[in-house]
């Protein structure tokens, strides 16, 4: 799993892209996602993220399985929208009572509308489509990629560093914590008691060793950077190999920003709100 989730150069025309290039792509995804809240805009949208990951030479299964660890989370979010959120005409959107006649009750104290149950699918494929371009982003860019793209665009050296580190470590803790949780496992380690005092002291073993293998860790790579004079002369460096955009480099970053400026232009026309569904449905 720590491997999945790592850069893996799987020589497509999407990992041979300027990485400048694939970040407009997230951006484009991300700004627009900001502006839809309508579940059948957003599913196309999911669609077309699902199929950018095809084109990077990543399966639909994989995609599909790095999404089931935040299902829990989407699925608090879903009950959550469908219990406190109200739609600004909720007299005509009753759910049970456009089945069978207004005043009937969903729930005591809770009632159901079309079109909250609407705006939570909306949420709900939101927050799938966050999730799943932050991966794919992580899969195709690599660490030392991302830090020559942000300082390309204006953001100090010490900052793209950063940022790389931060998305290449991603993997490394996640290993770290699995290799500890099978070792734990392997002594008898246990987690499924009612107490929740005990519950978290049971975690007390996975929380220690995870840390100070992290905290090891980066000692180690910051060791190493000073061994290779990171700070030195910052601002003047040169590079091995300089990002220069080519053609098909413009023509995606050509494409990306139509599709951002069309999406962002469909949102805030209001025609990839909610509502636009409810009317499909005739509510």
């Amino acid at each position: 799993m720590a491997y999945e989730v790592a850069y893996q150069d799987r020589g497509t025309i999407i990992h041979r892209l300027d990485p400048r290039v694939k970040l407009l792509w997230w951006l484009s995804i991300n700004v627009t996602l900001a502006t839809w809240n309508d579940p059948l805009f957003l599913a196309l949208l999911l669609g077309s993220v699902f199929a950018y990951g095809r084109v990077a030479g990543i399966p639909f299964a994989e995609n599909a399985r790095h999404l089931l660890p935040v299902l829990p989370f989407v699925a608090f979010v879903l009950v959550a929208n469908i219990a406190f959120w109200r739609p600004p005409d909720p007299a005509a959107a009753n759910l049970i009572g456009h089945l069978f006649g207004e005043g009937v009750p969903v729930l005591p104290a809770i009632p159901v509308y079309w079109e909250t149950l609407i705006f939570s699918v909306g949420t709900l494929l939101r927050l799938l489509t966050l999730v799943l371009s932050a991966l794919i982003l992580i899969k195709t860019v690599s660490p030392s990629e991302l830090a020559l793209a942000v300082v390309k665009m204006g953001v100090p050296p010490e900052i793209g560093m950063a940022l790389s580190m931060t998305i290449a470590y991603i993997p490394v803790v996640i290993g770290q914590l699995t290799a500890v949780m099978e070792a734990q496992q392997s002594r008898a380690w246990n987690t499924k008691v009612s107490n929740p005092i005990a519950r978290f002291r049971a975690y007390v073993p996975i929380a220690i060793p995870t840390f100070f293998r992290s905290f090891q860790a980066a000692e180690a790579m910051a060791s190493a950077m000073m061994s290779r004079g990171f700070g030195y002369d910052v601002d003047n460096r040169t590079e091995l190999n300089p990002l220069r955009f080519r053609r098909r480099d413009w023509a995606a970053a050509g494409a990306f920003t139509a599709a951002l400026v069309i999406g962002v232009s469909l949102g805030f026309a209001g025609i990839a709100k909610y509502t636009f569904t409810a009317g499909l449905l005739g509510l």
